[in-house]
C-alpha cells in the first residue's frame, strides 16, 4: 500500500481543522471575524509544524459555547475554577499587531499566532475584585501593561517560550485590593506584564 504524500496529508488536516473550526463557529464557540480570520491562515498553511499549532487552536475552540452574562458571581471563586476556553469573549491576533483596552471580564481569552497583541488595563476596566485573564501566545508576543495599583499575579506557563512580570508592576498594590490573574501559555512565544505609561 503506497503511503499518501507528506503534502496530501497536511492537506487533509487542514481540510479537517476548517471543518472543525466551522462546527465551533456554528455552535457560537467563536465570533465571526476570529473564524474568518483562523480560516484564511489555516488555507495559507505549508507546513507540518504551523498546522500543529493551529489544529492545538482549533481544539481550544472546542469548548463550550459562549455564555449570554458571566457564570463567575462569586469573587472568592479560586483560578482553578475558570476552564481554560472561551467565557465572556475573545481576541485573536494572527499574523498582524493589535492593541486592545477598555472594560475586561473574568473568563476573557487573548490569543496571538505570529502576531504581537498589546493589552492595556487600567483599574476603571475592572468590575471585580478578582479578574482572570487566559492569554495564550504562540510564536508571538502578548504583553499586558497594567496600570499601578492593580495586584498582578502572572500564571501563565512558558513552553519553550517566556512569561515574565515587571517588578515594578506590584509595586504600589495593595493586598485585598484590585487584582488581575494571567493564565494560559506561551508556546514558542512570549507574555510579558509591564506597568503602564500614558
Amino acid at each position: 500500500m503506497k503511503l499518501p504524500a507528506l503534502r496530501e496529508i497536511v492537506e487533509e488536516r487542514k481540510e479537517k481543522a476548517i471543518e472543525n473550526l466551522s462546527d465551533s463557529f456554528a455552535k457560537n464557540k467563536l465570533p465571526l471575524e476570529e473564524y474568518e480570520r483562523l480560516v484564511e491562515y489555516i488555507q495559507k498553511i505549508e507546513s507540518e509544524r504551523e498546522l500543529i499549532v493551529v489544529e492545538k487552536m482549533v481544539a481550544e475552540y472546542g469548548g463550550s459555547e459562549l455564555p449570554k452574562k458571566n457564570v463567575y458571581e462569586d469573587e472568592d471563586d479560586e483560578v482553578d475554577n475558570y476552564p481554560g476556553h472561551v467565557n465572556q469573549g475573545s481576541s485573536l491576533t494572527v499574523l498582524s499587531s493589535r492593541t486592545i483596552a477598555g472594560p475586561v471580564e473574568s473568563g476573557m481569552q487573548f490569543v496571538s499566532i505570529l502576531g504581537s497583541e498589546h493589552i492595556k488595563i487600567r483599574r476603571a476596566d475592572l468590575s471585580r475584585r478578582k479578574t482572570v485573564l487566559n492569554v495564550v501566545s504562540i510564536l508571538g508576543e502578548s504583553v499586558i501593561a497594567v496600570e499601578s495599583g492593580i495586584r498582578v499575579s502572572n500564571r501563565a506557563v512558558p513552553i519553550l517560550g517566556g512569561a515574565w512580570t515587571d517588578q515594578k508592576v506590584n509595586k504600589n498594590a495593595r493586598n485585598g485590593e484590585l487584582e488581575l490573574v494571567i493564565s494560559g501559555a506561551a508556546l514558542l512565544g512570549n507574555i510579558t506584564v509591564v506597568p503602564l505609561k500614558e
